[in-house]
């Protein structure tokens, strides 16, 4: 775990906001605040590499959505990709992004906020980069074109827990649901098509 107390702190205090200020149909359909996860359930439960869902929009306001792999450290969800790619160039123009990682009907976390992009120069470009390649996977800065790591600065962050009580800071990396957490092979360098 890479959080200190202010980032959880933070965190805490990012999701007591999202559930007071959600609606009265999400509150019910996300079972708020019985089946929400607390700040250090959500830490220890989203461990090393996911494959979430990040929606971007064109210029002419068409949403465009995909998978892509992702981590959570700082209590933020930070996508290793290429300032070249579609959904970079969409985020340059348009930082407003929603992105969502789930398991199933178990688990889900819904982030809506602004995307901040960070190049090879930087400051925090090297710790982000030093913390996915400790996930097991390879560097952007291996990859064809100019790395960036998109991070979500969420202005609301809804989560839900079919199973609450059975998520906290023992589990292992790695669990979950049977491919929750493994990027397709090339969905990074295939984003120039979509």
């Amino acid at each position: 775990m890479y959080e200190g107390p202010a980032d959880l702190s933070d965190l805490h205090a990012l999701l007591d906001h999202s559930i007071a200020q959600a609606s009265p149909f999400l509150r019910s359909s996300f079972e708020m605040p019985e089946h929400s996860l607390s700040a250090s359930q959500l830490v220890a439960h989203l461990q090393g590499p996911l494959t979430v869902a990040l929606a971007t929009s064109t210029a002419r306001a068409e949403p465009r959505v995909a998978p892509i792999g992702a981590f959570f450290v700082h209590a933020a969800f930070h996508v290793p990709t290429v300032a070249e790619s579609a959904r970079a160039r969409h985020l340059a123009r348009r930082p407003a992004a929603s992105l969502t990682y789930f398991e199933g009907i178990h688990v889900a976390v819904i982030a809506h906020g602004q995307m901040r992009i960070i190049g090879r120069d930087d400051a925090g470009f090297a710790e982000l980069d030093r913390q996915w390649i400790q996930t097991g996977r390879e560097s952007p800065t291996r990859w064809s074109g100019s790395p960036v790591y998109l991070t979500m600065e969420p202005a609301t962050l809804y989560t839900y827990a079919r199973y609450p009580e059975r998520i906290g800071a023992a589990e292992a990396p790695g669990h979950g649901t049977q491919g929750s957490h493994t990027a397709p092979c090339g969905t990074v360098r295939s984003e120039r098509s979509t």
